[in-house]
């Protein structure tokens, strides 16, 4: 499954706000900023891919930054580095 988390890197507040099957699914309400995931504090957002079974992480997830000015996540092509050795965000 493809879980959805946003964080607010200010305090580092996390919640995973949904999960798919298909990574494109995924891709799609966070780029669109789907029922605002944002909430006005979630700077950044990440899709992982968690299989099924125990201490299962990610190690290639995806990540957003949100755009303020257009209201969307963008794409991102390296993890905050605040984030760099941090895994497991959906499920802890």
């Amino acid at each position: 499954m493809y879980f959805i988390t946003t964080i607010d890197s200010t305090n580092d507040d996390k919640r995973c706000v949904g999960y798919f099957k298909d990574f494109e699914e995924a891709e799609i309400r966070v780029l669109e900023n789907a029922m605002d995931i944002c909430e006005t504090c979630y700077d950044y957002a990440v899709i992982e891919n968690v299989p099924e079974g125990l201490y299962q992480y990610d190690q290639n997830a995806k990540w957003y930054k949100f755009d303020y000015d257009k209201n969307v996540y963008r794409k991102i092509k390296e993890r905050p580095a605040k984030y760099e050795r941090v895994v497991g965000f959906a499920i802890g």
